[in-house]
């Protein structure tokens, strides 16, 4: 008994008669009158009696039918897992991403994945770079996504991106009325730093360092996200990833520019020896366009502010002028 066998015997009783079974199989009614026969021969079972021209199932054929097409049930049901693991339907994908990302960008494209496999489990999971590597590495994670590579790690590494740092600092601080902020503006401000060791953090220091300016350095954070908090709070300024810095944008918090640029950048981990997951290269696509449209959506936020700001300016300007102008004649 083959599933040829198999087909034939469920075509004829879905269909009522070999010669319809054997033009919804592409094949001669003889053919399947065959199949049939053998089909019986090697059940032992008399599957149809013959009335003429006419099939009609016996009580055995009628049993072993149920039986058929609880197997078709599951056959079909193996069709359709087929076709959603190829369409990147069903899965779990396990990412393992640094706070900055974990808690901004990587939800965000969390969120738009889902919506494009909604079959799809995500499990995000959130530590150092140092742990995101390892996680990688060890392959408990198919995706990460770090600050910067563990030089114990053997991951696989692709660039997400370097983008310039930005200043943040509370809605009403003095210096939130210039449209670009430059190390010197910094001297004597309470700035809230990342903590030693981390790379961005030395970075920081040297650009200080070269403009002989001296900080405050009265709070340290292990996590831009919690330097933002702490901007909030209104303890001082940071230098933050743009895409952390729009997450904490609101009436409490001040975005500018900051000169000369501080790079942040971001890596993608995948595990090493062994295919790239479909799962983890189709959230990485979603991860990029979401990157670079999040990028673009803050520059054009910053860029309307400055407009506005300078209409701000030019409309006190205005209204000064008459004062000025009486000042002048008296």
């Amino acid at each position: 008994m083959n599933l040829k066998h198999i087909e034939a015997f469920r075509a004829v009783m879905v269909a009522g008669s070999m010669t319809a079974a054997a033009k919804a199989l592409f094949t001669s009614q003889p053919n399947v009158s065959r199949l049939i026969s053998q089909l019986e021969r090697e059940t032992g079972l008399t599957l149809f009696q013959r009335t003429g021209a006419r099939l009609i199932p016996t009580s055995e054929g009628t049993a072993f039918f149920r039986e058929v097409e609880r197997a078709y049930v599951g056959l079909q049901g193996l069709t359709n897992a087929a076709t959603q693991i190829r369409n990147l339907g069903t899965g779990r994908l396990r990412i393992a991403a640094m706070p900055s990302a974990g808690l901004t960008l990587v939800p965000h494209a969390i969120k738009r994945f889902q919506s494009l496999y909604p079959e799809v489990t995500v499990s995000l999971h959130v530590n150092t770079s140092g742990t995101v590597n390892h996680w990688t590495a060890s392959q408990f994670c198919d995706l990460g996504v770090a600050v910067y590579i563990s030089e114990a790690s053997n991951c696989e590494v692709e660039p997400l991106s370097k983008v310039p740092a930005l200043c943040v600092l509370p809605a009403n601080h003095r210096l939130a009325k210039k449209a670009v902020i430059r190390p010197a503006d910094l001297q004597g401000e309470s700035f809230i730093s990342l903590c030693q060791g981390d790379g961005t953090r030395t970075q920081m220091d040297e650009v200080f360092l070269r403009a002989g300016v001296e900080r405050v350095l009265a709070i340290e954070a292990q996590y831009t996200a919690i330097c933002c908090e702490l901007v909030r709070c209104g303890m001082g300024v940071t230098l933050a990833h743009p895409i952390v810095a729009r997450d904490f944008a609101g009436p409490d918090i001040a975005i500018r520019p900051f000169s000369p640029a501080v790079l942040f950048p971001t890596y993608l981990l995948f595990p090493p020896n062994r295919p790239r997951d479909r799962l983890a290269s189709a959230f990485v696509k979603v991860l990029r366009e979401l990157h670079e449209e999040l990028l673009d959506e803050m520059k054009a936020t910053m860029t309307e502010g400055r407009a506005r700001q300078q209409r701000s300016g030019s409309s006190r300007a205005l209204k000064s002028a008459p004062a000025r102008r009486l000042r002048s004649a008296g």
